[in-house]
């Protein structure tokens, strides 16, 4: 989460208002998969299409005039 932040705030250009907490939250996931090698002996012609800087790239550039515009209506 800590690099997710770092990342998020290089892309905007932005510091984020955030802050980590280790406590888990109702409906945070359990578990996750980050080691893909099994599955991609089994399926060998899969490949990762986006990374993880990509994916967060894209997002800021979907909605960055969304954010823009509610962050001047909740100044205003």
């Amino acid at each position: 989460m800590l690099e997710a932040i770092e990342l998020c705030e290089q892309i905007s250009g932005r510091p984020m208002n955030a802050k980590y907490v280790d406590e888990n939250r109702r409906g945070d996931h359990i578990w996750w998969i980050s080691d893909l090698s099994r599955f991609q002996e089994h399926y060998p012609e899969w490949k990762l299409e986006y990374n993880v800087p990509q994916i967060l790239q894209e997002i800021f550039e979907v909605n960055h005039e969304r954010w823009r515009d509610q962050c001047a209506m909740q100044a205003s």
